[in-house]
């Protein structure tokens, strides 16, 4: 009799050995035939496990052995035993390599599981989701053009080559669905892992037509929205979800999944569909940057519903701090933005995504560290405003001055509100909300000093000067009276001007004499001179005194300049009463 033989050993001694023909007779061989049907789930983790990165360009006939290998094995094997390690194996593939080699017998084995597929289906999905969600995704912070750079990153390069081989697993299925789409629950099992491909990573990656045109990863983007247009006829049957997702946020936190994963439709599968997964997707339906079939976008939905609902992941993409994701998420705002009417009625700010933009668009023009990313938040700030009727801007601008708690984006508030009470004084009534007691509020937010005299006037520099070429606008472009600036006269020259004349004078002795300090240490060693200077709240004591003077004499020159501005409003609000008199007098 003779000794038996590991065969799980054998192959795997044969594969390391380079004995490939050998490996793929054992299965052939009566005496191991037994065995080797016996041990399949055995085998298939050695052969997986023997393959590489570079196997296919070092070692073809490796690869080739191992893809027989698994050919041979899931036509001896129990499907259903087969299909469970090769899920697992997706799941812990150490390479791109070990996870596209399972793909092929993967499918195979759902092919010959049709009346039972669902669930199985489901599965496999799951577990390609896992392995794609744990690739690295790159953040190197380039710009402009260096963006072009990016394809060239081997993070991004593997992303795209892992997509591209998904497609090529999951069509079959999409074509059964094509001839009969009667199986509602498959259909939702692979548009909901579709959906979810839209997310992390792909959401990270520059997907810009002008910049990344033929780029892998934008082809692959492109065949998945395509995808998902064929099975779900209607795209507002997903898009509908961001609107649940945001709710269910609002919440307690995500909808928590049942006990029971039969009772859950894949659509309430959270690790799905999201607000990151869907933003991509409306990202890929609505920016414009990607061909959608346009019966798939009915037009019977609302202008309103569209915008506000999209606008919902323009605020998400905005809340993460990513290239990839700010990118999208300005894109998907212009051409959202784009939807709304000329002069819109200021009801639509009863939805509360409107202010939601407008502090999320205020953090990224403030926070972001991609300056083209600033840039274009400031221009989107401007375009929402004033897409608005003059009632609705000023809700708007209100609100953005109450919550920007920045010296500069509350100076581009006021002056959107200029230029919106300029366009008003032109017509031949002027709005009511730009009058009496809604001016002179306005006045008073504009004319705010957090700390009275005592306010940081570098720190506050921005909205200082913007307040003060605003008010000398007006008074010497109402002297009509229109608006009734002539009533916040007074507040304007108590409350505003005389508490910053006395700041002013107070800063300018205390940086004149910062800079006498400075000045009188320059013969003195570097480190003999210890001088800091505070400026907007942040102390300045480890840098080269010539540095110092530059800010402190950036500083004084600010003042002045304010100075300036204060002795012309001055100039200008007498004029305005004077004219007063004049009036009165005749």
């Amino acid at each position: 009799m003779e000794p038996s033989v590991d065969v799980v050993e054998l192959i795997s001694t044969l594969l390391d050995s380079g004995k490939y023909k050998e490996a793929l007779s054992v299965p052939k061989e009566q005496k191991f035939s037994d065995s080797f049907k016996d041990n399949c789930w055995d085998l298939i983790s050695v052969i997986v496990g023997r393959l590489q990165d570079d196997t296919i360009i070092v070692k073809p006939s490796l690869y080739g052995a191992c893809e027989q290998l698994l050919a041979i094995i899931i036509d001896i094997s129990t499907p259903e035993e087969a299909l469970l390690e090769l899920i697992e194996q997706v799941e812990v593939a150490k390479n791109d390599a070990q996870f596209g080699v399972i793909l092929v017998p993967l499918q195979q084995l759902l092919k010959k599981l049709s009346v039972k597929r669902g669930r199985s289906l489901e599965w496999c999905l799951n577990s390609i989701s896992t392995y794609i969600e744990n690739i690295p995704i790159p953040e190197h912070h380039l710009e402009g053009k260096e963006r072009l750079l990016m394809d060239c990153d081997a993070n991004i390069r593997r992303i795209a080559k892992v997509y591209s081989l998904l497609p090529p697993f999951y069509s079959p299925f999409i074509k059964e669905l094509e001839v009969s789409d009667s199986n509602i629950k498959t259909k939702q099992i692979i548009t909901a892992f579709l959906v979810s491909l839209l997310g992390k990573p792909l959401i990270n990656i520059d997907l810009d037509p002008d910049s990344n045109a033929k780029s892998e990863a934008r082809q692959c983007c492109s065949i998945i929205i395509q995808d998902i247009c064929t099975l779900e006829k209607n795209i507002f049957k997903l898009i509908e979800y961001i609107n649940i997702c945001n709710k269910e946020n609002q919440k307690s936190g995500s909808k928590s999944n049942a006990s029971n994963d039969e009772e859950i439709a894949p659509y309430e599968h959270r690790e799905k569909i999201n607000m990151t997964t869907l933003s991509g997707l409306a990202y890929t339906v609505f920016s414009g940057h990607f061909e959608v079939p346009d019966v798939t976008i009915p037009q019977v939905y609302s202008t309103e519903y569209t915008v506000h609902t999209v606008m919902l992941s323009v605020v998400h993409l905005l809340s993460l701090t990513e290239y990839g994701p700010l990118a999208k998420g300005i894109a998907l705002c212009k051409a959202i933005l784009s939807r709304l009417p000329e002069n819109a009625a200021h009801t639509l700010l009863t939805s509360s995504v409107h202010f939601d933009l407008c502090k999320h668009l205020t953090n990224v023009a403030i926070y972001s560290i991609y300056e083209p990313i600033r840039k274009e938040a400031v221009k989107l700030i401007g375009l929402h405003i004033n897409k608005f009727s003059f009632k609705g801007r000023i809700m708007l601008i209100k609100y953005l001055i109450d919550t920007a708690n920045h010296s500069g984006m509350i100076g581009y508030a006021i002056t959107l509100y200029k230029n919106s009470i300029d366009l008003a004084l032109k017509e031949t009534t002027l709005d009511d909300c730009f009058k009496g007691a809604l001016l002179k509020n306005m006045i008073a937010k504009i004319c705010y000093l957090p700390h009275g005299a005592e306010s940081d006037i570098v720190e506050l520099a921005d909205q200082i000067i913007t307040s003060l070429n605003f008010l000398r606008y007006l008074a010497l472009r109402d002297s009509d009276n229109k608006t009734g600036i002539r009533d916040c006269f007074a507040l304007i020259e108590s409350d505003y001007l005389e508490k910053l004349r006395t700041g002013l004078n107070m800063s300018k002795a205390h940086y004149e004499e910062k800079l006498k300090e400075v000045q009188e240490g320059k013969g003195l060693s570097e480190e003999n001179i210890n001088v800091s200077v505070n400026v907007g709240g942040n102390v300045l004591d480890n840098i080269p005194v010539e540095n110092k003077k530059e800010i402190i004499n950036s500083a004084l020159n600010a003042f002045h300049l304010i100075e300036g501005l204060i002795a012309r409003l001055s100039e200008c609000i007498n004029i305005n009463k004077m004219q007063a008199l004049t009036m009165d007098c005749e």
